[in-house]
């Protein structure tokens, strides 16, 4: 075997931030472990932070039955969960993270070093000099800034809470960090609004003072693609605490490829057919966001993605025609029946965010 290709899957309550060298994007998973009220008085349910892999076999911290995970994603299926777990993660294992920074390793240390890290960039239309609001083609649709610019939403007194990045984030607030620092990351998923994709607008829960004028169709997944020159590769887990965790090394299946999920969502009930998704409400999620900054503002005055209610003067495009079901079948995915017209986050306008 002389190497092989990773496929790193994101979707939920996610920032990324990429270095100023461009080298690592530090990928954070927020701690919403409690309910979580947002302006409104909603109550967001909390999120269940889960790396899960799939590949031909694994060796070290590799548990494919855990009964936590498995009643939290297939919740309809009880006492059967753990089966579907262990169908879903075959060849590799279930994590749920909690303090954890995730390193990706070599598998061995003669294996040659990972391509430079890059973002899916400069295939997005422009008008003017002016980026498109919506994407038409799938190759458009993999230009990572579909996922939101925080501070285009936010664009001043924001700054990022440089804790969040340190050695010890600050108690509650981060549940996990996954650092990549090779391969490339791009958008494999966009919100629907009903059968098609259209541009997202940020503004208050109560309406106050308008929308804001960044306005985009925005991401609800993001997939990151490493070459692996090798045989093998690693996960390596150490706690915020510096304490060395757990570790698996994964192999490929007979395709040539390993799959993860990182997920941050909540429970959610079995997503119904592809193509049955109304209308979503609003990314009320989103508030939770502004939590990692270091002035949050208040809970009321956060924007968050709310879907238009008419196409009227706004471009549209069939979400179909930008997600062709072939090229982007994922077996994990699948299996956890989190496949493309099936997503989580459908439901809402939740999408992850960069910084």
């Amino acid at each position: 075997m002389t190497g092989f290709l990773l496929k790193i899957f994101f979707s939920g309550l996610i920032v990324f931030v990429p270095s100023q060298q461009g080298r690592e994007v530090t990928v954070l998973l927020l701690n919403v472990d409690h309910d979580y009220q947002v302006s409104d008085g909603t109550v967001v349910p909390h999120h269940l932070p889960l790396l899960l892999a799939r590949g031909g076999s694994c060796m070290g911290d590799c548990p494919t039955r855990d009964t936590a995970i498995a009643n939290f994603l297939y919740s309809d299926q009880l006492p059967t969960a753990v089966d579907s777990l262990e169908q879903a993660v075959a060849g590799g294992g279930a994590w749920a993270l909690a303090g954890s920074d995730i390193s990706i390793r070599k598998g061995c240390s003669r294996d040659g070093a990972y391509s430079a890290l890059g973002l899916r960039q400069n295939v997005r239309a422009s008008i003017d000099g002016q980026p498109e609001t919506i994407p038409t083609s799938a190759s458009e649709r993999e230009d990572f800034s579909w996922i939101p610019e925080f501070r285009k939403v936010c664009p001043s007194g924001c700054d990022l809470n440089p804790a969040v990045l340190g050695p010890q984030p600050p108690a509650g607030l981060i549940a996990a960090r996954i650092h990549l620092r090779g391969g490339t990351l791009l958008t494999y998923a966009l919100a629907r609004n009903g059968s098609n994709v259209m541009p997202v607008h940020f503004e208050r829960l109560d309406g106050a003072g308008g929308a804001s004028p960044y306005a985009q169709a925005i991401a609800t997944w993001a997939e990151a693609d490493i070459h692996i020159a090798g045989s093998t590769f690693e996960i390596s887990e150490q706690t915020f605490d510096g304490l060395p965790g757990r570790s698996m090394s994964l192999a490929p299946n007979a395709d040539g490829v390993v799959e993860l999920a990182v997920l941050n969502l909540p429970p959610f009930a079995p997503p119904p057919a592809p193509g049955t998704i109304p209308s979503p409400g609003p990314g009320k999620h989103f508030q939770a966001y502004y939590d990692v900054l270091l002035a949050p503002p208040a809970k009321e005055a956060r924007m968050v993605p709310q879907p238009v209610a008419s196409a009227d003067n706004l471009p549209v495009v069939n979400w179909d025609d930008l997600h062709p079901r072939q090229p982007l079948f994922s077996e994990l995915l699948s299996k956890l029946r989190l496949d493309l017209g099936r997503t989580a986050y459908d439901k809402t306008l939740c999408p992850m965010i960069t910084y």
